[in-house]
């Protein structure tokens, strides 16, 4: 049964109990729709068959059977017929079907109407659904229109203008002539689409981005207008029409950005609005959010930046999430140029971060620290580390890699950094990532970065704490990897001379790690599960709140190490690392009557794990166990002896981890820390296992690390597999060796930090290559800044490139600054060559990107560089 009117379906559909009759019911009518279609062909019928289909098409049913049907009725007579036609070519078809270019000649005809509302409909359907196609086949009819003596006709075209130009940029220069004169139409709707229609302008074109700049007196007065007087026509929430001052101030944006002239002229007016308009309605905020972000995009002057980031302090303490989660998004992206302004609401920010919406938590995160430096490291940490256990759990792994990052960026004292990472470690560490765990483990075994070098008091506190942490909860992974590591490898500090610390556990503490210590609080009490860890749902144990009165006994290490390999909430690895543990401990006993009896608790412990199930676990305990046999005595200490520092490739990436968005528009001006991931140049430490196997562990590492670097973007397969070997170092005290190591260092700097063009084509695009090597950068890594230069006569889209080295060569790409340049601009991207063979450096690039409509695409080579750059 087919229902007569739109109306008697909705009712069946709403008398609906399930969705299987609702199925129901939408199946038939649409059987009759379709066979409607065929047979009948009046147009009565089809404008309500037409009408049902859309409504259907709102209830995510397929109806795209009656495409055509809506072009039929679109090419109707009769107004109301095109309206339902064009309103179901604008819902069911999309540019990207060829059946479209079907209606081109009734948008031409409906463009030719003497009826306003009907040339409106067709203008609105090209500015919804128009492909470049039919943009350049209604290009002159646009062009027309805008000219038309009617304001709402000139309104509709404008709007189908802006259609024309971002599908078809070539097509810009024929509207640039409109603007000024749309711009002073007396019409406010004419207006606003004239502004929309000149900012697309200005981002394809570059003559109508200088057109736009002479073009900001016009604007300047039509905001001083929109200021200075009312009207009740226009009026909302006592702002004379916030929607075309919000465009203005927009438009403002793009054509003043670059240019310090135009940015001048548009000061005044911009200071106007920031005083003049007040309020908590959302209109006020509203034209304030748009006036900060005009002054922030543009080289305003000093005070008036100062005023919007003020602005945009005010907004987060405003009681609408919107409001507050627009001001976070601002002020990230203006830490990089404002950042003591920034600072002044910090502690706003950091309130935001406990707010009940998830939203504003992570942006409220991402400002903070992006806010860090090394003035207020210290409490930010500290705040930080007040919010990690209140934290969302997807929130979670982000904050502890950027707390790792922010305390080995701007920690001044191992020390700090060292009980810090201990506090990230047991609050969240299941969330750590491998990379910030293995440089914790380097930083206590002495092969850290600057701050001092930690000493045997501060490992022997640090090793404490670990066990003291482990007999609590081994539910956090990486913080077993780390105990476990520490304690086998430190168990001779940890048994012997644990007085050290008795005397003052807070010694060392400021207010803020007392705050946390009273914040965290203690340890809930109760039953533990295998291994005296817990296995979920205690509070780890907070550094110095909780450590013995008495350093451990060798019997008390071996029960711990013993537990945590039975324990089944930790990970094979963690087992694994126990066991070897237990070994290394065997082997560091003092001599004394209780030796020997630690020394079968270790077998016992070893023997339980013989007939495990794991390979890898029965293998370790029987080797471990055949190295305590007595015919090993003599050899058992040196093959456990204690493991030096975790080597890796250590490069400087924190900046980038804390605030990836404000690195990203630094490098369009200065070569700093690159855009690098983590895990690119991670390399697990070696095991605290025996030192005959410690050698295989590194080169394993070595070689896994060589594996995963060399199979990013390494598509050079005729680059040389086999890398020349490196000089070896000079001798110790060898002064012309060292003479001439500084002459290398010398001649090598020679080329550094100069562009060097390397393609450059038909279109305009230009790309120059400039190769540095920053202080912070380790000898063999080499920047190289890729520069891309748009003069041509349209905007660059869609922009990307791979770069490849040959085999001898590691290859690190950071993201570009922009994947669109406008015309006259120009974009970066920093790439990053590991070269321990310091061999010639050679580039392969491929380049890809979208200009006036049309892919662009090339690969070339490039090995222009001094011989001296490597």
């Amino acid at each position: 049964m087919s229902f007569f009117r739109l109306r008697d379906l909705i009712r069946a559909v709403r008398v609906c109990k399930t969705a299987a009759d609702e199925r129901s019911v939408i199946q038939r009518e649409s059987a009759a729709i379709r066979t409607s279609f065929k047979e009948v062909d009046t147009h009565d019928a089809r404008y309500v068959n037409i009408q049902k289909l859309l409504y259907i098409y709102l209830l995510g049913f397929p109806v795209q059977f009656g495409q055509l049907e809506c072009l039929k009725l679109a090419a109707s007579a009769r107004f109301s017929d095109k309206r339902v036609g064009y309103l179901g070519v604008t819902l069911l078809l999309d540019e990207q079907q060829e059946i479209l270019t079907l209606l081109t000649n009734s948008l031409k005809t409906d463009m030719h109407s003497a009826d306003d509302y009907i040339v409106g409909l067709a203008l609105c359907t090209l500015a919804n659904v128009g492909s470049a196609a039919v943009a350049n086949d209604l290009v002159d009819e646009v062009e027309r229109l805008l000219g038309s003596a009617r304001s709402y006709v000139r309104k509709k075209a404008a709007l189908a203008a802006v259609r024309v130009v971002r599908r078809s940029p070539e097509l810009a220069a024929a509207f640039v002539g409109r603007t000024r004169a749309l711009l002073g139409d007396k019409h406010h709707g004419v207006q606003l689409a004239g502004a929309a229609l000149a900012s697309e302008l200005c981002t394809h074109s570059q003559e109508a981005l200088d057109e736009g700049r002479r073009l900001v007196p016009v604007v300047v007065r039509q905001v001083r207008a929109l200021l200075g007087t009312a009207s009740a026509e226009h009026e909302v929430g006592g702002i004379n029409d916030p929607f075309l001052l919000a465009a203005a101030l927009r438009l403002l944006c793009v054509v003043a950005r670059g240019s310090q002239e135009a940015a001048d002229e548009a000061n005044d007016v911009l200071t106007q609005v920031a005083t003049q308009v007040g309020g908590s309605k959302n209109v006020a905020t509203a034209i304030l959010y748009e006036c900060a972000v005009t002054v922030l995009g543009i080289p305003s002057a000093q005070a008036l930046r100062i005023l919007a980031i003020n602005q945009l302090g005010t907004f987060l303490a405003h009681a609408d999430n919107n409001v507050r989660y627009v001001a976070l998004a601002t002020l990230a992206t203006a830490v990089i140029s404002e950042a003591p302004a920034v600072q002044r609401h910090r502690a706003t920010v950091v309130q935001c971060m406990g707010d009940g919406d998830i939203s504003i938590r992570r942006r409220a995160v991402d400002l903070g620290f992006a806010l860090v430096n090394a003035q207020n490291v210290r409490p930010m940490v500290a705040d930080m580390l007040r919010v990690l256990p209140r934290a969302d759990a997807e929130l979670k792994p982000s904050m502890v890699h950027r707390l790792a990052a922010a305390i080995a960026l701007f920690g001044d004292d191992v020390a700090w950094r060292v009980e810090r990472m201990l506090r990230v470690l047991s609050l969240a560490g299941a969330h750590v990532a491998s990379r910030d765990l293995h440089k914790f483990i380097r930083l206590v075994a002495g092969g850290g970065g600057g701050g001092g070098e930690v000493d045997d008091a501060l490992r022997r506190r640090t090793v404490r704490t670990c066990f003291a942490l482990l007999e609590r909860d081994v539910s956090q992974d990486k913080m077993v990897v780390a105990g476990v590591w520490l304690v086998g490898e430190y168990a001779d500090l940890l048994v012997a001379g644990g007085e050290a610390q008795q005397a003052a556990p807070h010694a060392g503490l400021d207010a803020d790690d007392l705050d946390i210590l009273g914040a965290l609080g203690r340890p809930a009490t109760g039953d533990e599960g295998a291994g005296g860890g817990r296995t979920g749902g205690v509070q780890p144990l907070s550094l110095d709140a909780e450590l013995p009165q008495a350093a451990p006994t060798a019997g008390d290490v071996v029960r711990l190490l013993a537990a945590i390999a039975r324990s089944p909430v930790v990970s094979p690895t963690s087992r694994h690392m126990a066991l070897t543990a237990l070994a290394k401990l065997a082997g560091r006993l003092p001599p004394g009557p209780s030796s020997a009896a630690t020394l079968a608790g270790i077998r016992q412990a070893l023997a339980a794990h013989q007939r495990s199930m794991d390979a890898e676990t029965q293998a370790r305990a029987a080797e471990y166990s055949a190295l305590l046999g007595g015919a090993l005595d003599k050899v058992r200490a040196g093959v456990v002896e204690r493991m030096p520092a975790p080597e890796y490739a250590d490069v400087a990436y924190e900046e980038y981890v804390l605030n990836p968005a404000a690195m990203r528009m630094k490098a369009l001006t200065v070569v700093r820390r690159p855009a690098l991931r983590p895990e690119d140049l991670d390399a697990p430490p070696p095991l605290p296992g025996a030192a005959a196997a410690a050698g295989e562990a590194a080169a394993a590492a070595a070689a896994s690390k060589q594996s995963v670097v060399s199979d990013l973007l390494n598509l050079m397969d005729d680059a040389p597999a086999a890398q020349p070997a490196s000089p070896p170092p000079p001798p110790a005290g060898d002064a012309l060796a060292d003479l001439l190591s500084t002459a290398a260092t010398l001649s090598t700097a020679e080329g550094l930090d100069t562009p060097y063009e390397a393609y450059s084509d038909a279109q305009g695009v230009r790309i120059t290559l400039t190769p540095s090597k920053p202080a912070t950068d380790v000898p063999t890594v080499l920047s190289v800044l890729v520069t891309f230069h748009n003069a041509g006569d349209s905007a660059v889209e869609d922009l990307a490139l791979l770069v490849a080295v040959p085999r001898s060569q590691k290859l690190l790409i950071s993201p570009p600054s922009a994947q669109t340049i406008t015309c006259g601009s120009t974009a970066t991207q920093l790439v990053r060559v590991a070269n321990p063979a310091r061999s010639p450096v050679r580039l392969r690039l491929k380049l890809a990107y979208v200009a006036a409509g049309q892919p662009h695409e090339a690969m070339f080579d490039f090995a222009g560089f001094p011989e001296t750059v490597v």
